[in-house]
């Protein structure tokens, strides 16, 4: 599109007008790095980023309801101390949601090597589940350009397909990017039949082509979840980005095994918001790195932040050189 396009020759300019120009000699900001690897129109249909960080249970109080109070309450002190600025519910702000998380692969993750992630989410109300299940095929390849290529095409339903960048910190706690893109559909378990991937090809035809029977049997790893929307953070170039603060367990009415706090935006053009980049890597690095570092999950740079990385053991792959 024109807009589009007479935008991105203007992100040198926001770039140093944002002041996050970098010296010669110092490495460039992630979003940098992304587009100058994947530059447009590669991107131009990921419309955003969700910036994710892990924290320790053990390092927080002890109910879900106490442990989110406390996070929350260090993240809005730690903005404060370096000038960001967060939004906060009127109401309810720490009103808990429950979920399961269900992801399902071979006992080997043949299908996590082949680069998917199959998850079933179902929420429940007033401690019964809802009628219909949301089921989220991902695209999870090392390659962007490879993830971006997958059709993730649903047959017959209403789905939504979408793209976008997850940003969180890598061994040595430098910052990671990595793409993923997801179709998601809703459906009653009962269509789901015995969780084949027959079941799920029905749905996704692509999936009958990775060089696996439709009668194979996928196996679910379950977390419980706890989570609250308390506000957000303020970016600059976006409206406010909400705030998710999760927990896991592994039973329901369990103890939490990890926290998980992110943020993010989308429905943006990813190569002309260079500024909301900037600082959304600057509020991850200062305030979660930095000052919510004493709670941090100790192995949380290993999985890049992310929880479902960690739940099924897949560290984020090495940096390239």
């Amino acid at each position: 599109m024109k807009t589009r396009a007479v935008s991105r020759l203007l992100v040198a300019a926001l770039v140093v007008a944002s002041g996050v120009a970098t010296a010669a000699d110092e490495p460039k900001p992630l979003y940098a790095q992304t587009i100058a690897k994947y530059p447009a129109p590669t991107l131009e249909n990921v419309g955003g980023r969700e910036y994710k960080f892990l924290l320790d249970p053990a390092k927080t109080k002890g109910t879900p309801e106490e442990a989110f109070k406390d996070l929350w309450g260090q993240v809005k002190a730690g903005a404060a101390k370096w000038g960001f600025s967060i939004t906060e519910k009127e109401k309810n702000a720490l009103k808990i949601e429950i979920s399961t998380k269900e992801y399902f692969d071979t006992p080997d993750q043949a299908l996590w090597g082949k680069g998917y992630l199959v998850r079933i989410t179902t929420k429940y109300k007033d401690g019964k589940p809802e009628e219909t299940v949301s089921v989220t095929v991902k695209a999870i390849h090392d390659d962007a350009l490879k993830t971006l290529a997958t059709p993730l095409a649903v047959v017959d339903l209403k789905a939504k397909t979408e793209a976008e960048g997850n940003v969180g910190p890598s061994p040595g706690g430098v910052l990671v990017e990595i793409i993923e893109k997801g179709s998601s559909f809703s459906v009653k378990p009962a269509e789901l039949g015995a969780m084949t991937l027959g079941d799920f090809g029905k749905f996704m035809p692509e999936l009958l082509k990775l060089g696996l029977p439709a009668s194979t049997k996928l196996t679910g790893t379950k977390a419980w979840s706890y989570r609250v929307r308390p506000g957000a953070v303020v970016l600059p170039g976006t409206e406010p980005c909400g705030v998710s603060m999760e927990g896991w367990a592994t039973k329901e009415g369990g103890a939490p095994y990890l926290y998980d706090f992110s943020f993010g935006y989308g429905d943006l053009d990813f190569y002309a918001i260079a500024e909301t980049h900037a600082v959304g890597e600057r509020f991850l690095v200062k305030v979660l790195q930095g000052e919510m570092a004493g709670v941090a999950m100790p192995d949380g740079e290993k999985f890049g932040g992310s929880k479902v990385r960690k739940l099924m053991n897949r560290p984020i792959p090495a940096k390239k050189p």
